[in-house]
């Protein structure tokens, strides 16, 4: 099988899976080539991604920025070629832009799904381009060709990029400058950037989407806030809120940190157990057709402020409110000058509060007031540039205290327009009270709920009953556990051979393989002390049937050495009612993401 996998992957290449995206008409594309073509003075040559940019499984291929902004296309291997503006001379009778696509590979989508290809029927109209051509065989021909007539090429010139990455802009100008030594490379990045920032309707409409969708998961993190749970939890809530809307992606790793971690500007590692009396920032956005909600909340884990968290929260509010308030066409991000809402922010940060040590606050506000967003949550601008309507930006101003274990950020997405702006997250609410009001709510309804589940609160008494019964079950199942107890396991499992265990190690068939791999062995002969703690169960009653869900952790020591080992994870349960009474059928676990070296099994 190996060797097949080989084989086939050596002919076939790497599968790449697509990402989804609704796009713009044809029309919008074409018109951003032409304005761009009338800024330059030579040919503009740029490459898409090839998909190979990464080997990892889930990899999952997205458009390089600003090859999609001018054509739309989210497929790989793909390059452009945009002529300058016709003005009298100089190659003006052939097509003005050219779109160079892979040939049709029938063996690989196979694997990979169908692509667009030059050869594809109406190719030239479902792309918007009236040339389509093949990339391997004529990309550089034609390349070469112009490189004749024209002395100076467009392209996006390698820079250092924040968060690294793979070199493409690299790649492709060492390969330009291969192809035709003699040309003379300029960069196109500055007029495409100043593109980008003012956002034509659709982008608009995408760019709410996302919002829109972050707006929901930020508020369902507010109602599913409290302490005991993991970082990772409320994190994955929040993706999971946005994935059933349509979200494609993320638009950044969610940051979800509490105490300590909420002071961390970009912290993504998600591993903390949330405590009561912590401060929690979620900085967490969905991604719609490409383009990047940016949106932050600072919650109590326990729904209430305490008032040192309550005071700082206030001062990070009014910090924003008084930055919106100046917010309008004309001023800018900018540090000095009299047209600067960062520097509104930042006074405002500075004369409100003091540290512990009696210090004023304001080297504790360490970042920008906000940037762009679009294409990519920190797309492209200048931070001393005038905001001119079009444009949609964050403010989020924050205080950072590590002595304290304090952070808050507060950040919105907002659109500058003629008349000042549109705060585009105005319906998450930001009024401490508010947030308060919201996760008290929430509180209230998961008490009367499980008060419910076992008095039959709007559910028969039957049913009432059946639920207890199950969360008995859960309770004795995780003793059998402690003890390593095949005698108490056999309370809690149907005894058959068609029972199953699906863990990390294995899958276990049968009450006999069951007793003996799982509790005899890996149990009993594994550890010398074990504790299973469960929280967060969910019963869900079919019938005669019923499955449970909760998180777990487990603490053991091993039997060879004494050493410590702790793990968390998730469980399903599938439970069924024979003769009256029920019994556990089927259990899948699995551990949660590991952030430090892996201890055991």
């Amino acid at each position: 099988m190996l060797a097949i996998w080989v084989l086939l992957s050596l002919v076939c290449g790497i599968a790449t899976a697509q990402e989804r995206r609704e796009r713009e008409p044809n029309s919008v594309y074409a018109e951003r080539r032409a304005r761009l073509a009338a800024q330059v003075d030579g040919p503009i040559v740029l490459w898409g991604y090839t998909g190979r940019e990464e080997v990892s499984q889930t990899y999952i291929f997205e458009q390089e920025e600003s090859f999609y902004y001018l054509t739309g296309h989210n497929e790989e291997g793909a390059g452009l070629l945009i002529l300058p503006a016709a003005k009298g001379g100089g190659a003006a009778n052939g097509p003005r832009e050219i779109l160079f696509l892979p040939a049709k590979n029938p063996q690989k989508e196979k694997w990979n799904g169908v692509r667009m290809s030059p050869s594809d029927p109406g190719i030239e109209v479902r792309t918007g381009f009236a040339a389509v051509k093949q990339f391997d065989s004529e990309f550089r021909s034609t390349f070469e060709n112009l490189a004749r007539t024209f002395p100076n090429f467009y392209t996006i010139l390698p820079y250092q990029k924040e968060l690294g990455g793979y070199p493409h802009e690299k790649e492709v100008v060492d390969w330009l400058q291969l192809a035709a030594p003699q040309a003379k490379l300029k960069d196109v990045r500055a007029q495409i950037g100043a593109m980008r920032q003012i956002k034509s309707p659709g982008e608009l409409a995408f760019l709410k989407e996302a919002i829109d969708l972050t707006l929901d998961s930020h508020l369902e993190a507010m109602k599913l806030m409290r302490p005991g749970l993991y970082e990772y939890q409320v994190a994955a809530k929040m993706v999971e809120v946005h994935a059933w809307g349509g979200s494609e992606a993320e638009g950044y790793a969610p940051i979800v940190g509490a105490g300590l971690n909420s002071t961390a500007l970009h912290y993504d590692k998600l591993s903390r157990k949330i405590e009561n009396g912590d401060i929690v920032v979620l900085d967490v956005g969905a991604q719609y057709a490409g383009y990047s909600a940016d949106i932050t909340r600072t919650l109590p884990a326990n729904g209430k402020f305490t008032a040192r968290q309550r005071e700082i929260y206030e001062i990070v509010l009014g910090a924003q409110n008084a930055a919106l308030a100046a917010l309008k066409p004309g001023m800018d991000f900018c540090s000095k000058g009299d047209k600067s809402v960062q520097k509104i922010a930042y006074n405002y940060i500075d004369t409100h509060g003091k540290d512990l040590h009696g210090k004023s606050l304001g080297s504790y506000f360490i970042h920008g007031l906000g940037h762009p967003i679009g294409l990519n949550v920190h797309d492209p601008g200048d931070h001393c540039a005038a905001f001119q309507p079009g444009m949609v930006i964050t403010i989020e101003p924050g205080i950072y205290i590590p002595e304290e274990n304090l952070g808050v950020r507060i950040e919105d997405d907002v659109l500058i327009v003629e008349s000042g702006h549109k705060l585009l997250s105005e319906r998450l609410p930001r009024d401490p009270d508010e947030i308060e009001k919201i996760m008290a709510a929430a509180a209230a309804q998961r008490a009367k709920g499980e008060k419910g589940e076992g008095h039959g609160n709007n559910l028969s008494a039957e049913i009432s009953s059946d639920g207890g019964l199950i969360r008995n079950l859960i309770e004795k199942y995780a003793k059998s556990i402690d003890g390593a107890d095949t005698a108490l396991a056999a309370e809690v499992w149907l005894d058959s051979p068609e029972v199953s265990f699906i863990h990390p190690l294995g899958h276990e068939h049968g009450f006999e393989q069951i007793k003996q791999n799982v509790y005899q062995h890996l149990m009993g002969d594994t550890f010398s002390e074990r504790k299973l703690s469960v929280h967060d169960v969910s019963v869900h009653l079919y019938g005669d049937a019923a499955q449970a869900e909760f998180y777990w952790d487990f603490a053991a020591k091993f039997r060879k050495d004494g050493s410590p080992l702790t793990t968390h994870g998730r469980e399903t349960q599938l439970y069924q009612k024979q003769d009256g009474r029920w019994r556990l059928v089927h259990v899948h676990y699995s551990g949660m993401p590991v952030t430090a070296e892996r201890q055991g099994f």
